[in-house]
């Protein structure tokens, strides 16, 4: 008689709330949280600081971490509390083993954390002490891409453990060759996000006899300055609201500035783009730009209003099989780089899979 295998028990501490809207970082835990929910006795723990320390503190009480088989831990941009590392010093006392993921470094780089203030010149130098600190309570620590790794390890990143992010199951949303628009999510606040070549290359691209739309999808207060010219349309949806958007979607696009950080980051965004089985044109930043050669998935440019509008020309001018192959590709892509399998990779990680 087979005895089935007793599912594993594993806490996920999620440093940024789940409950208070979708987004870049919150996407990528929800996602791997329902994917680990399928494959384990899955507890969850979230929040930022002040009620982390309380869910924490009543977690390590009630006695539920006898019995626990593994801790997985997605940290924020913000520094780790006191409190997060007693608890996974804790954790690692009674032999628990804990797989933490780094998920950037934007405190590190100017483009993105200017030093504008105290505060936020204490946090720069907290950072690596902060991530020190965390990694020592841990049993393995993981990065989004060997970049990343290098800015927090240094010459200690060579064998650093990679868990990028993964891409949701690809939407079934026939592509319209002649759909006028292209879809961007996320913020333009920053120089280095490239929103002001976009609206160039675009500008440049309508001139040239291709009526272009942009749809941008962001969090209030993230979208691009005003006035708007009248062939964008700002949008506010989350997660699989996206989805409605996309009829009128022919390309995805990324036109962040190449700099030191966005060459190290892999944008969320970029492998959530692969879900929705449209090419993608993104710029030559290292790690972005990899994923999209890798898997013939689109066109990589340069990060420059003329880059930007020829490859939008590119896309808009290509015959229906081009358009066509660069689609399925970006849906094999995100099959290949499923949320399910980096559940896997973090269980296994854990020595949690079978």
């Amino acid at each position: 008689m087979t005895v089935a295998r007793r599912a594993p028990r594993l806490l996920l501490i999620s440093m940024y709330p789940l409950d208070q809207g979708v987004w870049g970082a919150t996407q990528r835990i929800r996602q791997l949280r329902d994917e680990l929910a399928r494959r384990t006795r899955l507890d969850v723990i979230h929040g930022y600081r002040g009620p982390r320390r309380m869910a924490l503190a009543r977690y390590a009480a009630s006695g539920r971490l006898r019995g626990l088989d593994g801790i997985y831990v997605e940290n924020s941009t913000m520094l780790p509390s006191e409190t997060d590392v007693a608890f996974l010093a804790l954790a690692r006392a009674l032999g628990i083993p804990v797989l933490t993921y780094l998920r950037d470094a934007q405190q590190l780089f100017d483009e993105y954390y200017p030093l504008s203030s105290v505060k936020r010149r204490l946090s720069r130098r907290l950072f690596l002490p902060a991530m020190r600190a965390l990694m020592a309570v841990s049993t393995r620590v993981a990065f989004p891409s060997a970049g990343l790794a290098r800015a927090i390890l240094g010459a200690e990143a060579e064998c650093a453990l990679l868990l990028p992010p993964g891409s949701r199951r690809p939407v079934d949303v026939p592509l319209e060759p002649t759909a006028p628009s292209l879809l961007f999510v996320g913020g333009l606040r920053f120089p280095v996000q490239g929103g002001d070549i976009l609206f160039e290359a675009i500008e440049r691209a309508r001139a040239d006899g291709h009526p272009v739309e942009l749809i941008c999808v962001s969090r209030p207060h993230e979208e691009p300055p005003r006035p708007h010219p009248r062939w964008l349309h700002v949008q506010r949806a989350m997660g699989e609201e996206i989805d409605h958007l996309l009829p009128a979607v022919r390309a995805s696009i990324t036109p962040r500035r190449r700099s030191p950080y966005n060459d190290l980051a892999v944008p969320i965004k970029v492998l959530e783009y692969l879900s929705y089985a449209r090419p993608l044109i993104v710029t030559d930043c290292t790690e972005q730009a990899a994923i999209v050669r890798s898997t013939g998935s689109g066109v990589v440019v340069e990060d420059s209003a003329d880059g930007l509008a020829r490859g939008i020309t590119e896309v808009f001018s290509a015959p229906p099989a081009q358009v066509e192959a660069w689609s399925v590709a970006a849906r094999r892509a995100a099959e290949e780089n499923s949320w399910a399998r980096r559940a896997g990779h973090v269980l296994e990680i854990l020595g949690l899979e079978p």
